[in-house]
């Protein structure tokens, strides 16, 4: 299946190619000035890779403080861009056929083909065929990406006309973003997140806390144990004894944050546990970012929930297994990464969570401890 989309892809390619001018525009050549219009794309990625690009948007708005700035992203992942202070607007692009109908592709269309002078792709790991057409159907002159990601390497690049170099060594997924906006001028030492939530979202959240009944002062330790992919999930009995462990150690209240898909792990933790524990309520993707930032702590897998926790100043212990925590967690000193030498989460042991712990309840957790 994999080779037949690649295949796909390449075909597509190279028919636009066929279409498409091939002028090229080196990023010094930029009319940087007469940008009052710019779209930028990232809609082929997670919630997690969206966190890490605000940055690079941030960068942008300061750049350029008058320019219309709107951001293509994926239904999913809307809500975290939402009241951004330096977009002006969302264009939401549905990836499931059934989602869209005439209202919504006309819409799309419109803001898509709003009369934008350059278009940003920020592609950092993998490229999109949607993500490149979506830039093509926009008819911005100016079409701004990186220059290693290439669907096929045997014929010339026409899609992005303006390549920025993408330098070699390990970096910081936030400092990819900002190497493609680098690349007009943009650039940000404030590497934290853009989360920003309205009155009605806190106060929904602490209405919450309250029916869970955990006091205002209280000590409180979030737990977050779901993922997509089984191989990111820290084991449900190791997690247990963390937890018990917590909860003994600082007299803590410990709340395990439940996504939809994650009820019978929800079973199998609660019965491994010696102590009891709250459970919130499953949240819309808002609310549970303003549940998360009255936690002193938040222990997760290597997952979007971390990066939410991050945009609110959460401290966090994550646990890693495939990816980097280098390149990918919050690179924030508050955020602490655990992972195996063999990079198999399997691998992590109690010892090694509760260390973390310790460093966090004394350095980050931001409340006078027991």
């Amino acid at each position: 299946m994999q080779s037949l989309e690649q295949f796909l892809k390449r075909s597509l390619f190279r028919l636009v190619n066929s279409f498409r001018p091939g002028i090229r525009y080196s990023p010094q050549q930029l009319p940087l000035e007469s940008f009052n219009r710019i779209l930028i794309i990232r809609q082929h990625d997670q919630l997690g890779d969206l966190m890490i690009a605000t940055p690079a948007i941030r960068a942008l708005r300061r750049k350029f403080p008058k320019a219309f700035i709107a951001v293509v992203v994926r239904e999913y992942t809307a809500p975290v861009i939402e009241h951004n202070p330096y977009v002006d607007e969302v264009i939401v692009f549905y990836e499931k056929l059934g989602r869209w109908n005439i209202r919504k592709f006309v819409s799309f269309w419109k803001s898509v083909r709003n009369k934008f002078e350059c278009v940003i792709l920020l592609n950092t790991i993998s490229r999109s065929l949607s993500s490149d057409l979506i830039a093509l159907l926009s008819g911005a002159k100016y079409i701004v990406g990186p220059d290693h990601l290439k669907l096929d390497p045997s014929i010339p690049e026409k899609i992005y006309n303006v390549q920025v170099h993408r330098p070699q060594g390990q970096k910081h997924e936030i400092q990819r973003n900002l190497d493609i906006v680098r690349g007009l001028g943009a650039d940000e030492n404030d590497l934290e997140y853009d989360l920003v939530l309205t009155d009605a979202e806190v106060y929904e959240a602490e209405r919450v806390y309250q029916i869970l009944g955990i006091a205002p002062k209280a000590i409180v330790v979030g737990v977050h144990f779901g993922a997509l992919n089984p191989s990111k999930c820290f084991p449900l009995d190791k997690l247990a004894a963390v937890i018990d462990w917590t909860i003994e150690r600082y007299r803590a209240e410990a709340v395990l944050i439940v996504s939809p898909n994650e009820v019978d792990r929800k079973r199998i933790i609660e019965s491994s546990l010696h102590h009891n524990v709250h459970s919130a309520p499953v949240m819309p993707l808002r609310i549970m970012a303003a549940f998360l930032r009255h936690l002193n702590l938040l222990m997760c897998n290597d997952t979007g929930t971390l990066h939410i926790a991050a945009s609110q100043r959460v401290p966090t212990i994550s646990f890693h297994s495939l990816s980097d925590p280098s390149i990918w967690k919050p690179p924030h000193p508050r955020h602490i990464a655990v992972r195996a030498d063999d990079a198999l989460i399997t691998s992590i042991t109690v010892e090694q969570v509760k260390e973390a712990v310790i460093l966090a309840m004394n350095k980050y957790a931001g409340k006078s401890l027991v």
